[in-house]
C-alpha cells in the first residue's frame, strides 16, 4: 500500500464521550490535545470512546498514541454516518490486536510464539480500506488483566495517498537529547534523553490532479500541526511499525513542477 498520510486530524474538534467515565482530570478531552503530560484514564481492563464529530468528514485512519495498551490488547473501531452512533453502519472492523505481530524474521525462536506482538509498542493504528465520509465513530478498547486503559492522543482523518510512492533512499534516525559531560577526572557523564523518530522521504511522482491535496498539506499543516504518516503501509512487523508516527513537518518544503504533470516534494516529520 505504500505511503498514507493523515494531513488534519478531524476528530480534534469532536465531542468525545468515555465509558465507563474516565479517572477525573484525566478525561477523554486530554485526547484531543498535543501534550506528553495530557492523558485519558479508564480504571479497568476496557474502555468505550465515543467520538461525535461537528459535522460530515473524511476519516480514512485513526491512531491511538501513547497508550498503555500490552500485546495481549485488542480495540474495534465502527463508523456511522449519522450523529451519535446512528444511521447506517459504515465501516466495522471487527475485534482486532491493538499491537501488531513481529515479522517471522523478528521472532525470538524458541522464546516467541508465531504472532508475538511488538512489546514496548505505545501506539496504535487503524487504515481504513479508503476514505469515508462518517459523522460518529466507537471506538472499543480491551486489555485483558490490566488495571487501566491509558491514551494520551487520539488521531483520526482524511489520508492522502499517492499514486506512486516515495524514491529510494528513506531515512529513519532515533534521535535523543542527551547530555555528554566530561569530569574532571576525564570519565564520561551521561545523562540519556528521551528518543525521538525522525522520517526523511522524498515524493518525486506526485500527479498533477494530486498537487492540489499535498499543497494543502504545505499551507495548512506547514510545520505548525500534527500530521500523521505511515510511510511503509503494508509491509508488516517492525519495519512498517518503526516508519509509522505522529509529529510535524520539520520544515516547510517546496514542491517543485519537474515536468507538465509531474511534482517533487521532499518531506521530513519529526516524532511529536
Amino acid at each position: 500500500m505504500g505511503l498514507i498520510l493523515i494531513p488534519r486530524g478531524h476528530t480534534d474538534g469532536a465531542t468525545i464521550t468515555s465509558t465507563p467515565a474516565a479517572v477525573p482530570g484525566l478525561g477523554p478531552d486530554n485526547l484531543q490535545v498535543s501534550d506528553r503530560g495530557a492523558v485519558y484514564r479508564v480504571l479497568g481492563d476496557s474502555a468505550t470512546l465515543q467520538v461525535d464529530l461537528p459535522s460530515n468528514a473524511r476519516i480514512g485512519a485513526l491512531v491511538l498514541w501513547r497508550h498503555s495498551l500490552s500485546t495481549a490488547a485488542n480495540w474495534r473501531v465502527r463508523l456511522y454516518d449519522e450523529p451519535a452512533l446512528g444511521g447506517a453502519l459504515q465501516y466495522d472492523s471487527e475485534t482486532t490486536a491493538a499491537i501488531p505481530a513481529k515479522a517471522l524474521g523478528e521472532l525470538d525462536w524458541g522464546i516467541d510464539p508465531l504472532g508475538a506482538g511488538i512489546a514496548g509498542m505505545d501506539y496504535s493504528y487503524m487504515l481504513l480500506p479508503d476514505d469515508l465520509v462518517t459523522r460518529s465513530i466507537r471506538i472499543d478498547i480491551a486489555d485483558p488483566g490490566a488495571e487501566r486503559i491509558e491514551v494520551g492522543r487520539l488521531f483520526g482523518g482524511g489520508t492522502l495517498r499517492p499514486a506512486f510512492n516515495f524514491r529510494w533512499g528513506q531515512a529513519l534516525a532515533w534521535e535523543r537529547d542527551t547530555v555528554r559531560t566530561r569530569t574532571a577526572a576525564g570519565g564520561l557523564r551521561v545523562e540519556a534523553g528521551t528518543p525521538w523518530r525522525r522520517l526523511k522521504i522524498a515524493l518525486e511522482w506526485l500527479q498533477d490532479d494530486e498537487r492540489a491535496a499535498w499543497a494543502s498539506l504545505l499551507r495548512d499543516a506547514g510545520n505548525g500541526r500534527e500530521i500523521w504518516i505511515s510511510a511503509r503501509t503494508g509491509e508488516g512487523g517492525r519495519t512498517e511499525a518503526d516508519n509509522a508516527l505522529l509529529g510535524y513537518l520539520v520544515d516547510n518544503p517546496e514542491m517543485t513542477r519537474e515536468q507538465v504533470f509531474r511534482y517533487s516534494l521532499p518531506l521530513e516529520i519529526e516524532e511529536a
